[in-house]
């Protein structure tokens, strides 16, 4: 399952690399132009529900033998529209009392440590993405790899992400998010992987999800 933010794609571009990654279904927001647009492809054997989509994110429900909540965000990039972004997971969160990640370009760091170069943020900028994550429960998920998943000329910062909610850690307790490799953007992909050994001691089949 795939989700690709500022696409810069109509529905019929959008429908041809979704069948270029291998897959057969998708939702997407259509691109105003030459910025935006989202997209969320998977194959049918995946059983995904579609909640809403808009401008900012993708949502979705993955059922599974229990189901549990995926949203693709893409967080406002403008300074003067930062709040927006923390508006948007406050409102999905009163949706759903699903298990519930989030993940994809939050458009800002949490701590002043995930940026290199450039002025640091201020207090009140890292205080408002803290408090939006408290008020939906829902916590950093950690990563592997290098840290910074943007870069444009000497700076570097983690935009890209996975936060979720206590309820998924419980699901998936050894999910793993990679940052992986540099291509050809200026942000890394970040991959999701949900399998593990669980409690049965059983390996389960791999479920894999990613940002770009």
């Amino acid at each position: 399952m795939f989700f690709l933010y500022e696409t810069h794609l109509g529905k019929a571009k959008a429908e041809t690399l979704m069948r270029k990654l291998g897959c057969d279904r998708f939702a997407y927001h259509e691109s105003d132009g030459r910025s935006g647009g989202l997209m969320m492809c998977w194959r049918s054997e995946n059983k995904i529900r579609v909640f809403g989509v808009t401008e900012n994110y993708i949502d979705t429900v993955v059922q599974e033998e229990r189901e549990w909540r995926l949203t693709g965000l893409y967080g406002e990039p403008r300074w003067e529209h930062k709040e927006k972004t923390w508006e948007v997971l406050r409102s999905l969160h009163g949706v759903s009392q699903l298990p519930w990640m989030v993940f994809g370009d939050f458009n800002e760091i949490l701590f002043n440590h995930e940026k290199e170069g450039g002025r640091p943020r201020t207090d009140r900028q890292l205080q408002a993405f803290h408090e939006a994550l408290g008020d939906c429960n829902l916590s950093d998920l950690g990563f592997h790899g290098d840290m910074f998943t943007w870069q444009r000329g000497k700076i570097r910062e983690r935009l890209d992400r996975g936060v979720s909610n206590a309820a998924w850690n419980m699901l998936f307790p050894n999910a793993k998010l990679t940052h992986e490799g540099m291509v050809k953007s200026d942000h890394r992909p970040i991959l999701l992987d949900t399998a593990g050994l669980e409690d049965d001691g059983v390996k389960h089949s791999t479920k894999r999800f990613e940002a770009r």
